[in-house]
C-alpha cells in the first residue's frame, strides 16, 4: 500500500495523471497549490496524489521518469506506506507488497551506506560486543551485537547499484562497505587491548567453502528479496548476513593483538570471508535483476540534474 504525491508545474498535472490512469491506476486526484520559495515568489503548482498498491506504484514511478516532460529540476515525489489503505481497489489488490519502488530501495540503501559518526560507532560498539561475547562464548551478547550492525546494506547496496548501472552509489557502497569492515577489525582490535588472550567462540572457523557459500547464497537472496517487500522483517535478514560474515573481521581484530595460533588457518578464513562477500553480492545482484528493479528512470533523474 503505498500513497504517492506528486508536484508537478502548473498545467501538467493532466498529464501524469493521464499517465497514471494507463498503468493501471484506479484514481487519481490533482489539485491546485501554492509553492513558496527562498528566492522566488509564490508560484502556483499542480499538485497530484495517489492511493493504491505497492507494485503499481513502482510501475507508474517508473515510467513517470523516464516520460519526455519529467524534469527533476521542476517535479518532485513522495512515496509513504500507510497503516491501511481503504479505497477504490480490494483489500487483494491494494495490499499486495511486493515489488516496491526502485526510487525507495534506492534511497533506503542510499540512507545506510551514508558514511557518518553515527555509524561508525554503531559499527565499532556492536564489533566490541559481539568480540566480547565470542571470547566469553556467551551468545546471547553475540545476537545483541549482531542486532545494530548495518553490515549488509553495504553489500546490498553494491548489488544494487550493480544491477541498475549506477555508478555514483557503486561507488559509495564499496567505500561504505571497506570503512565499516575496517571499523569492524577495529572492534576487535580495542576488545583485545582489554582482555586477555582467549576466544571460548569459534565454531565458524571449521566451516567449509561449501557450506559458506550456500549459506551465502541463501541470505544473498534472502537478502535482495527482503528490500524490495513491503512485508516481513528486513532486520531479521540483516542479522542473518552479519552474523554469518561479520564475525571474520571481528576475529581478525581479535587475532591481531592475541596473536594466532598455530592451529589457525587465517589464509583460509580470509578466503571463506572473500567468497561469502563475493557471493552475497552476486545472488542479490541476479534476484534484483529477476525482480525487474530498473534503473533506467533513476538514472534519467541524475542524467538531468
Amino acid at each position: 500500500m503505498k500513497l504517492l504525491t506528486i508536484k508537478a508545474p502548473k498545467g501538467e498535472g493532466a498529464k501524469v495523471a493521464e499517465r497514471a490512469i494507463k498503468s493501471g491506476i484506479e484514481s487519481v486526484a490533482v489539485s491546485e497549490k501554492y509553492v513558496f520559495d527562498k528566492a522566488d515568489s509564490p508560484r502556483p503548482a499542480d499538485w497530484i496524489e495517489i492511493e493504491t498498491s505497492t507494485p503499481k506504484v513502482k510501475d507508474f514511478i517508473e515510467d513517470l521518469m523516464t516520460a519526455p516532460f519529467y524534469d527533476p529540476l521542476t517535479y518532485s515525489f513522495t512515496i509513504r506506506h500507510p497503516e491501511s489503505l481503504f479505497a477504490s481497489e480490494p483489500p487483494e489488490e491494494e495490499t499486495k507488497p511486493i515489488i516496491r519502488a526502485t526510487t525507495d530501495v534506492y534511497q533506503e540503501l542510499w540512507q545506510f551506506c551514508q558514511i557518518t559518526t553515527s555509524l561508525l560507532g554503531r559499527v565499532t560498539l556492536s564489533a566490541f560486543l559481539v568480540a566480547y561475547g565470542m571470547r566469553e562464548g556467551f551468545m546471547p551478547l553475540i545476537i545483541a551485537g549482531l542486532l545494530f550492525l548495518p553490515y549488509h546494506h553495504h553489500m546490498l547496496g553494491i548489488g544494487f547499484s550493480v544491477a541498475l548501472g549506477e555508478k555514483k552509489f557503486l561507488k559509495q557502497s564499496l567505500g561504505s562497505l571497506v570503512v565499516t569492515t575496517l571499523f569492524i577489525v577495529l572492534g576487535g582490535v580495542i576488545l583485545g587491548l582489554l582482555t586477555e588472550p582467549g576466544i571460548k567462540w569459534d565454531d565458524f572457523t571449521e566451516s567449509s567453502l561449501l557450506f559458506s557459500f550456500l549459506i551465502s547464497m541463501a541470505v544473498g537472496i534472502a537478502a535482495g528479496l527482503g528490500s524490495i517487500d513491503d512485508a516481513g522483517r528486513r532486520e531479521l535478514i540483516g542479522l542473518a548476513a552479519t552474523a554469518h560474515i561479520s564475525v571474520y573481521p571481528i576475529w581478525f581484530g581479535l587475532k591481531i593483538v592475541y596473536g594466532f595460533d598455530p592451529t589457525d588457518k587465517p589464509l583460509h578464513l580470509l578466503l571463506v570471508y572473500l567468497m561469502d562477500v563475493v557471493t552475497l553480492i552476486g545472488f542479490a545482484v541476479l534476484t534484483f535483476k529477476l525482480m525487474k528493479m530498473k534503473g533506467e528512470g533513476i538514472k534519467n533523474y541524475l542524467a538531468k540534474l
